[in-house]
């Protein structure tokens, strides 16, 4: 049996991983895997990367679902 390694996701969660699967996925996805623990800001920078990300795709997606109507804002429904 391969020796188990802990590898460290960026939003805290830890996998026991076969070691060469470990030190591949922090060779492979260095932006979301390590072998070392990530510091707090490391973690402050994940968060506000993420509420980024979702505040860019609830932006996109009002975007998508209004149209502009004699200046009032239309909101199609799904389907």
């Amino acid at each position: 049996m391969l020796p188990k390694v802990p590898a460290y996701h960026r939003n805290g969660d830890v996998a026991d991983l076969p070691e060469i699967d470990a030190k591949a996925a922090a060779t492979n996805h260095p932006d979301e895997w390590s072998l070392e623990p990530w510091s707090a800001g490391q973690r402050r920078a994940y968060d506000l990367q993420k509420a980024e990300e979702r505040q860019a795709a609830s932006a996109a997606v009002r975007e998508r679902a209004a149209d502009q109507v004699n200046g009032k804002l239309l909101i199609r429904s799904p389907g």
